[in-house]
């Protein structure tokens, strides 16, 4: 599914490709794999979904912001691998980048920002 608000310049797109720099993808695409973590009584299959997941979000900021890839790609080969044990609280690790990558969105879109400001303001 393409975003509506694609790479910095915000444009609407209706094909996305999976190497497009695009920090909404890539934030998406981060809390399926967040969302999915831990989920009970398939969780080899949800290890699988959630490392693509992050495979996918590293794709969206590999050029644009390689530090996070490098975590997201890195956090996928230690689940692929069983490597919990060695690499340390996984679902820590995915809430931190699901935080990060929000954050890499709202430097690109602080109008997005602003909006929920306005929301929670009104209230």
């Amino acid at each position: 599914m393409s975003c509506s608000c694609h790479g910095k310049n915000g444009a609407a797109v209706d094909v996305a490709s999976p190497f497009d720099q695009c920090t909404m993808c890539a934030r998406k695409h981060v809390k399926n794999a967040w969302s999915k973590w831990g989920e009970f009584t398939y969780e080899e299959d949800n290890r699988d979904y959630c490392s693509a997941q992050l495979r996918d979000a590293a794709d969206h900021l590999k050029f644009s912001h390689r530090e996070t890839a490098l975590k997201l790609r890195d956090l996928a080969v230690a689940i692929e691998e069983n490597r919990d044990a060695e690499y340390g609280d996984i679902a820590a690790s995915l809430d931190a980048l699901r935080i990060e990558t929000r954050e890499l969105f709202y430097a690109d879109h602080p109008e997005a920002r602003a909006r929920l400001e306005g929301l929670t303001d009104a209230d």
